[in-house]
């Protein structure tokens, strides 16, 4: 079975696209969540997905986490480069998210990020990996999280 390559993927969609938005869904989600150093029950899921917008009057992209366990949420990063491994900061998390970062390769794309207490022993660290890209579908118009 041959997978489309995440990373070039999404380079190739903000470099070459005039869409936009990209919708990615991912065959395979697994959710490890952490506290206290102990690791949680994992979660797995398919057919997540993410979306990518451009945002090129800040130079910026951005990140919708749309199928997220708890509540959906974005974020923005610098646009990746040439190279076949990317990891940067995940910018702009809306609380109590903090300590973001994303990772891409051909293979998989990793959000680690942290759910902020006060108290040290609430806080989770939480990593999810998507693998196996499933679908792709472009769109004229930015997507945007509905209110609640």
């Amino acid at each position: 079975m041959q997978t489309t390559p995440i990373l070039q993927t999404i380079r190739k969609f903000l470099n070459q696209s005039s869409y936009a938005s990209l919708e990615v869904t991912f065959a395979d989600h697994l959710v490890l969540p952490g506290q206290s150093h102990l690791p949680m029950r994992p979660v797995y899921k398919s057919n997540s997905r993410i979306v990518i917008n451009k945002r090129p009057e800040k130079g910026l992209v951005q990140m919708v986490v749309v199928d997220n366990l708890v509540f959906n949420f974005s974020f923005d990063f610098v646009p990746p480069q040439h190279q076949e491994f990317y990891l940067a900061a995940m910018l702009r998390l809306p609380s109590p998210l903090d300590q973001g970062h994303l990772h891409m390769d051909a293979d998989q794309l990793t959000l680690s990020f942290r759910i902020y207490a006060k108290d040290p022993k609430l806080r989770v660290y939480v990593s999810q990996t998507y693998t196996h890209i499933h679908k792709l579908e472009k769109f004229r118009v930015p997507y945007v999280l509905p209110e609640d």
